[in-house]
């Protein structure tokens, strides 16, 4: 079974399409599969970096000294002013 467009198509166009197309059609599957891997490398770099800045305490500090993030203290006294309170536990929201 074919997909996309194809149904649509002419056959004559379809194989005329097939022979002279067909290497262009080739290398834009390569290069799309190319894509696909970097795409993947980059994310495996990214989530090594988020990783060690969530652990490394150096980060940890600086990004506290550049507001990025915030001391505990504040982020629950946060948590309490908005409104949330005390959350309930798990076994108290079961019907």
């Amino acid at each position: 079974m074919e997909h996309g467009f194809n149904q649509f198509i002419p056959e004559e166009l379809n194989n005329h399409l097939k022979e002279e197309a067909y290497s262009e059609l080739c290398e834009i599957g390569e290069i799309n599969q190319m894509q696909i891997e970097l795409e993947n490398k980059i994310n495996r770099r990214i989530r090594r970096i988020h990783s060690h800045m969530r652990q490394c305490g150096t980060c940890l500090s600086e990004q506290m000294k550049a507001g990025i993030l915030m001391e505990l203290p504040e982020y629950w006294q946060m948590r309490h002013q908005t409104g949330g309170g005390r959350y309930p536990k798990l076994h108290y929201q079961v019907n």
